[in-house]
């Protein structure tokens, strides 16, 4: 009969003068549409038959197939696992060996891990815990249980901390689990300093290395921390990173590095020196240095947390009540702040002859540094 019953014009007629009181009675699960028809749509019928299924299972009835496990055997009804599996459904439902056989050997997953799949897969409830998420998540990437893997990725994003991001992103990227691995990417990012303090972050394999460290949000206040962080991902394992070096330094932004810092260290690194590779961009980041600022590329331009805006300096001027204004102050247009940086020399005095020493004077600026004189 299934969900829907009908009632044609052929079969002898139904009274449903009272409508309203049978729908009363038997509550949502009535619809009256007409005087000839009634749909019945039984929405618990799905939990009696989980529950049923999970009974049958409990009592080894009607079980058609052994899941052998280390040294533990599992029945279960071929037709639930194909049901909830892509995996055990082109088991069954194709040509193959496993389809006629009565015993099935599994690989790859131990068996406290299978009756965790099993329970799931017969009462839709499972418990995920810091302990066995991982095992967890590869069994059931391995099975194709698809939506146990969506509630694995879930637990582990709100469980995500600087010392566990690095191998949850790995477990991500092992399995193709793209939003995973982009979340955890994000988190990365947004934590780097905090991140870098575990050993953790020197496994990293050199692409996800390269497209964390390229992007304009990562969270540095300075671009030597990313140069650093490149010297010792490479110096871990020295012998096999060290051919990567000019492919994971091409992210880092040596235009913007303190051209002291640049020449001391930089340039000085043992490791810089003996990578012809890296010398172009070495000869970058001097040219922008040496030309005022002024060479454009992707590697001039500063992350957003090294974010530097255009601001009006205010040198000079006098008050209404016609005071000499020794105070310089900036003016941040972008962020709509106002501060005082400095005050002009020798104006502790507010003498009438000390002011007239800056009534003229001449102001320049040169690699973001203000220069005054007269």
């Amino acid at each position: 009969m299934g969900d829907t019953l009908e009632k044609s014009s052929e079969e002898p007629e139904i009274s449903l003068d009272n409508d309203n009181e049978r729908s009363t009675k038997m509550g949502d699960l009535v619809e009256v549409s007409s005087s000839e028809k009634v749909k019945f749509d039984d929405t618990g019928l799905s939990l009696v038959l989980q529950n049923g299924l999970e009974n049958l299972r409990l009592e080894n009835s009607l079980t058609d197939v052994i899941l052998c496990v280390d040294s533990r055997e599992f029945s279960c009804h071929r037709v639930v696992l194909a049901a909830a599996s892509n995996y055990f459904r082109a088991m069954f439902c194709n040509d193959l060996r496993e389809k006629y056989e009565e015993k099935i050997i599994l690989k790859g997953v131990d068996a406290e891990t299978m009756n965790i799949l099993l329970d799931y897969t017969y009462t839709s409830k499972m418990l995920i815990t810091k302990q066995n998420v991982q095992k967890v998540l590869e069994a059931a990437s391995l099975f194709q249980f698809l939506r146990m893997v969506d509630a694995c990725a879930s637990f582990l994003t709100e469980a995500l901390q600087p010392e566990n991001c690095v191998g949850i992103l790995r477990l991500a990227d092992a399995h193709s689990l793209h939003s995973l691995k982009q979340q955890v990417q994000n988190y990365i990012i947004q934590n780097f300093t905090q991140v870098l303090n575990y050993e953790e972050f020197l496994e990293l394999p050199a692409d996800i290395l390269c497209s964390t460290l390229k992007s304009d949000d990562l969270y540095v206040t300075e671009e030597a921390q990313v140069f650093e962080t490149v010297m010792n991902w490479v110096r871990y394992k020295e012998s096999e990173r060290f051919p990567l070096l000019p492919y994971v330094l091409e992210n880092v932004r040596l235009p913007l590095l303190d051209p002291w810092y640049f020449v001391e260290t930089v340039e000085a690194d043992q490791l810089i020196r003996q990578c012809p590779d890296v010398f172009p961009l070495l000869q970058e980041a001097r040219m922008y240095h040496l030309s005022g600022n002024e060479i454009i590329t992707e590697r001039t331009k500063p992350r957003m947390h090294e974010f530097q805006s255009e601001v009006f300096m205010i040198i000079g001027g006098c008050t209404k009540d016609e005071k000499f204004v020794a105070e310089v102050t900036c003016l941040d247009p972008l962020r709509r702040s106002r501060l005082e940086v400095a005050k002009l020399p020798i104006t502790e005095q507010e003498t009438e002859n000390e002011n007239k020493k800056w009534v003229e004077f001449a102001c320049i600026t040169l690699k973001n540094e203000v220069y005054i004189s007269g």
